[in-house]
């Protein structure tokens, strides 16, 4: 009885032992044949993938030649210009000219004076005035004013017709320094005025003669402006 047992026992590991084997060869098999498959599928797509090469780039341009422009020959017989000298300026020679007799205002009414060093008469208060000048004889001395009109005269001859105002006489000066002639060259604007003027210049003006070179008196002729301010 015992022996029959082990005997059943042992069969049944042997047969147990047999499956697992062949299960174990079955599954190394399975597994064979997969990995084969893998392996081949991977080498297919390794094998089969496209590669871009890319183009190759375009050679570079040429260098540009370094040739300079040759100049263009000058017209055969053509002359060389020469410098010009430089214009030679010739200053103009100065001429002189002639002195006008212009007339000279007082730069303070109740004073006069005359021009070309000549000396002016006192006034007796505001309104008196009076300028002188002109030219001299060969190169003397011209004449110089010693009297002025005064404010009395210049209210004797306006009249209380014009308060203020001036007028310009043209006169002729002979050789004791008295007014020989007479001329109104710039009316006061009162025709009144204008005609009692030259006899007052006549009346109360006096001069210094003018003076030739040898010193000796001469008539002078000359300007004089008569300003008045009465008040």
């Amino acid at each position: 009885m015992s022996s029959y047992q082990a005997t059943d026992r042992n069969g049944r590991w042997k047969a147990i032992a047999a499956v697992a084997a062949v299960h174990a060869l079955l599954g190394a098999v399975i597994l064979s044949g997969l990995n084969v498959r893998l392996v081949h599928q991977a080498v297919e797509r390794m094998s089969t993938f496209d590669v871009i090469v890319p183009k190759p780039p375009p050679p570079p341009p040429p260098p540009p030649s370094k040739e300079q422009p040759r100049p263009k020959p000058s017209s055969a017989g053509a002359p060389e210009k020469k410098p010009s000298p430089s214009p030679v300026v010739v200053p103009e020679p100065r001429i002189p000219i002639p002195t006008s007799n212009p007339v000279v205002a007082a730069n303070i009414a109740g004073t006069g004076s005359a021009r070309s060093g000549g000396g002016g008469g006192n006034g007796n208060g505001n309104g008196n005035g009076g300028a002188g000048n002109g030219a001299g004889n060969g190169g003397g001395l011209p004449a110089r004013l010693i009297r002025n009109l005064t404010r009395g005269d210049y209210r004797a001859v306006t009249g209380g017709r014009l308060a203020s105002g001036s007028a310009a006489l043209a006169l002729r000066v002979d050789a004791r320094g008295q007014v020989a002639g007479c001329q109104l060259i710039e009316s006061s604007g009162d025709p009144f005025i204008d005609g009692g003027l030259c006899g007052l210049a006549r009346q109360r003006l006096r001069f210094d003669p003018a003076r030739d070179p040898s010193g000796r008196p001469v008539p002078y002729s000359t300007n004089y402006r008569a300003v008045w301010r009465v008040r």
